[in-house]
């Protein structure tokens, strides 16, 4: 068969003219090769740091910098010499100088001995024509904080009105509003978000005097707040400030919280009560109209004062929790209740199993995807200062690790108002030891430290 050949003359034409549109390009190509001296990839390793290897190092060119930004686990020991492997742009170089700041060493590197990484290492390379030269600057990172350590601290500025008998602080409006009784009545201070501590008082009005309002219970429900009073009457108010009593309620004796819109059956909002109709003691709800439906009356056990509630939506379905607490026959409770409707309810925690003690308003909140129960007052009027999570939304209860324990500066305490910022605090407002003592003009503040990391 004959082949097909390229004559050898026309083979050459072919190079000469390449060579001709190559040109001063491939010379100034061949030059800026030959000047190059940028570190294109890097890696560490040794046997004695678990997961090095695995670590992804960042190149900045721009400020030549090397770092991690995923940091080595908290606790890590990095106090051994480690393997360093570098390539380059180009794959050749003139020479390399480390700078070993841990040992303040300064030295000829031959691309193989070991390094000290424990502090920054400095590479200053020199291009394998010899004129350019680069710096780097490499770090290892480890955490140096426990990622899963809440820590806390006290506010130095207290809040206002020292020796109030009552106070709820909720988050309404984009500001902070701090209901308090004193012994001049009732009064309102404000703070904007995030800070809670520049406290201005805020007219109050519509609330008759000589009543008693249950602060512990102020409900937001669809852009308005709900305050049931002990006579059983409830105030409504659309901007926190001016009340009036919602004519046509039923007889309240306490508002468990509310229940979100959910997308199941198109299932509505409600605002969930607890109310007198004769002598009993039924469950009940309100719609956004103002609406009122009664359910079946509470069982015993299910708590009416000093609970702790949270709203949570779960997949296509919404949730009211209720925990701890006092019954309308006075007993201490230490179980979780939960509704999708406000009429219906359940006791998630099993009466044989006893995950927290009984007792009097606890906090709760969500937080770090968790229930967290913090504090209360038991049955011997003693405030407390542990701290119980739930993973299942009340199901099953924890007693909290210590990595999230309170300070011994912190003075155990019930009726405090917990609150979590957009920053992922936690905020505790007074609380009271005993219940007749006065609360406090505490303001606490944690975080989980992983909580705080930006990305």
């Amino acid at each position: 068969m004959k082949k097909n050949k390229i004559p050898l003359w026309l083979f050459g034409g072919l190079l000469f003219l390449l060579s001709s549109c190559l040109g001063n390009d491939g010379a100034e190509l061949e030059e800026w090769n030959l000047s190059n001296c940028q570190i294109s990839t890097f890696s560490l390793s040794c046997d004695s740091i678990s997961g090095l290897s695995d670590v992804k190092f960042t190149i900045d060119q721009i400020n030549g910098l090397i770092f991690n930004k995923d940091s080595l686990p908290y606790g890590t020991n990095i106090n051994f010499k480690v393997i360093c492997t570098l390539t380059y742009a180009l794959g050749s170089i003139t020479s390399v100088e480390v700078h070993q700041k841990a040992i303040d060493k300064k030295e000829y590197w031959n691309g193989s001995d070991s390094l000290d990484f424990t502090g920054e290492v400095v590479f200053y390379i020199i291009s394998y024509n010899g004129k350019e030269a680069k710096s780097y600057t490499a770090k290892l990172n480890v955490h140096q904080q426990n990622p899963d350590l809440l820590e806390w601290s006290k506010d130095a500025i207290s809040l206002p009105v020292n020796g109030a008998s009552d106070r709820k602080v909720i988050l309404y409006a984009d500001s902070y509003r701090m209901y308090t009784k004193t012994a001049n009545g009732y009064e309102l201070y404000q703070s904007p978000v995030p800070d809670a501590n520049n406290w201005t008082k805020a007219p109050l009005t519509g609330l008759p005097d000589k009543t008693t309002y249950t602060l512990l219970q102020i409900t937001k429900y669809e852009g308005n707040l709900y305050l049931p009073s002990t006579d059983g009457a409830l105030y409504r108010s659309a901007n926190g400030q001016d009340w009036t009593r919602v004519e046509d309620a039923p007889e309240i004796a306490a508002l468990p919280g509310v229940v979100v819109e959910g997308t199941e059956l198109r299932r509505p909002s409600a605002l969930a009560a607890i109310i007198r109709d004769g002598g009993a003691w039924l469950f009940a709800t309100m719609d956004v109209s103002g609406q009122w439906m009664k359910g079946t009356e509470i069982p015993d056990g299910f708590p009416v004062t000093g609970f702790a509630s949270n709203s949570y939506k779960q997949m296509y379905y919404s949730h009211l929790t209720v925990v701890a607490g006092k019954d309308r026959h006075g007993a201490l409770s230490n179980k979780s209740w939960d509704t999708m409707d406000g009429l219906a309810w359940i006791c998630l925690t099993g009466s044989e199993k006893n995950y927290f003690t009984q007792r009097e308003g606890p906090m709760l909140a969500d937080y770090d995807d968790k229930l967290y129960l913090t504090g209360g007052i038991d049955a011997s009027n003693q405030g407390l200062k542990d701290i119980y999570t739930s993973a299942d939304k009340g199901v099953t209860w924890a007693l909290a690790d210590s990595l999230t324990f309170l300070p011994e500066t912190y003075q155990g305490r019930g009726f405090a108002s917990m609150l979590v910022d957009k920053d992922n605090f936690v905020l505790l407002f007074g609380g009271k030891e005993r219940n007749e003592a006065n609360m406090s003009d505490e303001l606490w503040r944690g975080r989980i430290n992983r909580l705080g990391y930006k990305d």
